[in-house]
This record gives C-alpha cells, structure tokens and sequence, in this order.
C-alpha cells in the first residue's frame, strides 16, 4: 500500500474556521492513483469518506467524521499561452498572482478567497461580479462509483448559482482544471487585483471563518425587494438577495454564543473568535434563521458544508 492512514487526526488545523473534532482516518493523497487506491480502502472497509481541500465552506462537527477523511494534495499548475492547467488541490490565491504576474485577467476577483480551486469550481464560487464559470474550459474528474477519469466542458459543467454538476451528483471528484484567461498586461491586472483587496479589506471580516456562512436569497416578496434597493441603493441580481442583509436587519451584527459570532463587519460571516464549538456556531446559524424566517418569511440555506453531523 503506498497511502499511508492515520487514525484519531484533528481536522479543526486542516480547516479555515479551525473547528472540528477528529477523523476516525484520514490520508493524504497526491495524485489520481494513490486517490483510488484510499478509496478502494473505504469501499473494502465499509467506510463512508470525505474529500477534503483546502478546508474553508465547512463546519465540522465536535464529534469529528466518524469515517475516512480523504485530503486531497495535488499542487502541480503549468501556464500555457492564456490557460493555466491546475491539480485540484492548488490554492486560489496562489492561482490569482501567478495569472497577475503573467498579465492574464480575469480572476482578480478571487484575491483572497480561502481554499482550493476545485472546491472553488464544485461550487462555482464567486465575488465581486466575478464567477468561476465565466474561466472554466475544461474539468477532469474521477468517476466514485467506476473510478473511471472523465473530462467536461463548460457548458457539461451546468453551472449556476454556488452549483454545478460536481456539487448536485455528488459522483465526482474534481483531479484538475483547465483555466482559460483574457490576456492583459501584468500592471493592470495588479491594478485590478489591488482594487480587490481594498474592497474585501472594506466589506469582509478578518478572522477565523468559514467564509459567507448562508447563500444568497431568492425573494419574490416586492415590498422586500424595495426595501433591499432603498436602504442598500443597489439593484438585486436575479430577485436574488445577500443573507447579510436580512441579518442586518434583525440586529444580529455581534450577537455571539460561545466562541461564534456574528461579524460586525459583514453580517453573513461567522466568526470563531478563538475557542468557538461546532455546536456555538449551530446554535448561533439556527437563531439567525429562525429570526429572519419569523420577520421576513424566508428561509436562509447554509453555503458551508456541514461534515459529520
């Protein structure tokens, strides 16, 4: 066997809110065959698995994952004329300054976004106008119930709103991507990229967080709608609203049980503000949905992934 698996492994340090208990087992797993061979493992053995990334999007139980953490770590990228060909597990940032550097434009967006650009591209994650479809030329996958590798285009991806094809079967596995870049200059695109992180250093908080804890809302409701452009003075896209908004409203900026709180910067980020739980940041989102479903009549969804509850 060429993986090696641990047992007991905290997975609270592999994770961006740093919160979770520990994996029954876990393995890291650097390229396509030692990926199949850790989950031939977990079929042998009756196991139920999770791949991890870079770890952000997620909230991991107190308890841990009751099963095999599968840790992805492929970290190989090569840039071909605009395309850039990356493994999985590269991390987003380290993808937007080396497109910077190399005067290709388009992903300036995505400066300071945690994680890796396969769980970027599972859920086509996106900010500031941008989105991870609009670079999209090709994904390569592993098929989890034939381990067979399949490629898909663009457009086979079905991409929408925080999903896509990978996210709604939940069969593949996402080995690398193909990114296809407008070519730019390397002083505009750093331009670009340092107007990004003004905004985000504005508008997000820093801290230890999952990222934007609940998905944007789609409203129906036109007194809501109106009141949304008034007080934001900007237009929803798609009658679809920022679930930061409505926590806005119902005063939960700094409301904090245990460890978690809710951003004073930006409503919809929760915070482990150094010794939250699992169970402080459940508690905190079932309050914050309860009361915006009380006052509003809306349901909020989670965008983080919740692992072994």
């Amino acid at each position: 066997m060429k993986i090696q698996i641990q047992k007991d492994v905290l997975l609270a340090p592999y994770t961006t809110f740093k919160i979770g208990g520990p994996a029954r087992f876990f393995v890291e797993v650097k390229n396509e065959e030692e990926l199949i061979e850790a989950l031939e493992y977990a079929k042998e053995n009756n196991l139920e698995y999770f791949i991890l990334g870079g770890g952000s999007n997620i909230l991991v139980s107190d308890k841990g994952f009751d099963g095999m953490v599968i840790r992805l770590q492929d970290t190989r990228y090569k840039i071909q004329d605009a395309n850039i060909t990356c493994g999985a597990s590269v991390a987003i940032s380290k993808l937007v300054i080396e497109s910077v550097k190399n005067g290709l434009t388009g992903f300036e967006w995505a400066i300071g976004i945690p994680g890796t650009i396969g769980g970027a591209t599972a859920i086509n994650a996106g900010c500031f106008g941008g989105e991870m479809k609009e670079l999209i030329k090709k994904v390569t996958v592993l098929n989890k119930e034939n381990l067979e590798i399949q490629e898909y285009s663009n457009e086979e991806c079905n991409f929408s709103y925080r999903s896509s094809v990978f996210k709604d079967k939940g069969k593949m596995i996402i080995l690398s991507i193909i990114l296809q870049f407008k070519e730019g200059t390397p002083s505009e695109c750093e331009q670009k990229m340092k107007e990004i992180i003004k905004k985000r250093n504005q508008q997000q908080p820093r801290g230890l967080s999952a990222g934007s804890f609940f998905k944007k809302v789609s409203v129906e409701d036109e007194k809501i709608l109106q009141m949304f452009e008034q007080e934001s003075g900007s237009k929803f896209e798609g009658n679809k609203i920022s679930a930061g908004w409505f926590i806005d409203k119902i005063g939960l900026k700094g409301k904090t049980i245990g460890g978690a709180q809710v951003s004073e910067k930006h409503a919809n980020f929760i915070i482990n503000t150094g010794d939250a739980t699992a169970e402080d940041v459940i508690i905190l989102s079932s309050l914050i949905k309860q009361k915006v479903r009380t006052r509003f009549g809306v349901q909020l969804q989670e965008e983080v992934q919740l692992v072994g509850f």
